[in-house]
């Protein structure tokens, strides 16, 4: 199926339409900045880089089941199906340049997908973004999903990026408590086993004060490219997504211009 037909699939638009929320949508951009959020979270996390990427770069982030307009979804707890579904959500819309964002969990669900999309669909992105996890190949043996109520939810906590409001309500939480469980699955036990490298450039970006990962944790990622790879230690803690839409914006002209996009002439739609 060529990219054409997929992108005119309307089974395939809907399903984009559910997964990726678009907040400033563009009927021709020349490139696509997908976001993968952390455990828990949902696309609303990215909604303020919509108006901070450079002209002509359309916001795409990721929503998966069990939040946001999707509450009532049951969420993955396997990446491999996660992954599958996001293939089907995101092909349409990688018709043109496109860069992976992740932070935490997220980034390896971008991994993953990027594998994906290289094997069958012969797309990559011009780059990938991580933030706040260990290269795969230095992934903690820790179950974090399987903790007890009460140490479960301290450590999502210690993590931040979720309003304390929400992680003090019990009745919010009783909802929300499988979502939360399920995203730390699917990245402590997902996994494709993977030996080779990315053929995309990937930037990691971590805090110098995250009490969960280190810079030896971080340089991990080195492995998982076959291309250029940079990491930034930046002045925080464990949550940087600040800090990684800083440095994706300022490299963004520079993947742009690898990916063979002069950013006077944007590429035509379809």
């Amino acid at each position: 199926m060529t990219s054409t037909s997929q992108a005119t699939d309307p089974r395939m638009l809907l399903s984009a339409k559910r997964w990726i929320a678009r907040p400033q949508r563009m009927a021709n951009p020349e490139v696509r900045v997908f976001c993968f959020p952390h455990a828990g979270a949902g696309a609303a996390a990215f909604a303020p880089w919509a108006r901070r990427l450079l002209p002509g770069a359309e916001l795409c982030a990721v929503r998966y089941p069990g939040r946001e307009n999707r509450i009532d979804e049951a969420p993955f707890q396997d990446l491999r199906l996660l992954v599958d579904a996001l293939e089907q959500a995101v092909t349409p819309l990688a018709d043109r340049p496109f860069l992976f964002v992740g932070h935490c969990s997220g980034s390896i669900v971008a991994l993953e997908l990027a594998r994906r999309l290289g094997e069958r669909q012969g797309r990559l992105p011009a780059a990938l973004f991580v933030s706040s996890i260990a290269g795969p190949v230095r992934r903690s043996s820790e179950s974090i999903h399987l903790l007890p109520r009460e140490a479960f939810f301290e450590r999502v906590a210690q993590y931040g990026g979720i309003d304390e409001s929400v992680l003090g309500d019990p009745e919010i939480m009783d909802i929300f408590e499988p979502t939360l469980r399920a995203d730390f699955r699917v990245a402590e036990e997902g996994g494709s086993g993977h030996t080779a490298r990315l053929d995309a450039p990937i930037t990691a970006v971590g805090g110098l004060h995250d009490p969960f990962v280190t810079f030896e944790d971080l340089a991990a990622w080195r492995g998982e490219t076959s291309a250029a790879f940079s990491l930034h230690h930046v002045e925080a803690g464990h949550f940087v997504l600040d800090e990684v839409m800083e440095r994706m914006v300022d490299a963004l002209p520079s993947h742009l211009h690898q990916a063979g996009l002069d950013r006077r002439s944007p590429r035509p739609a379809g």
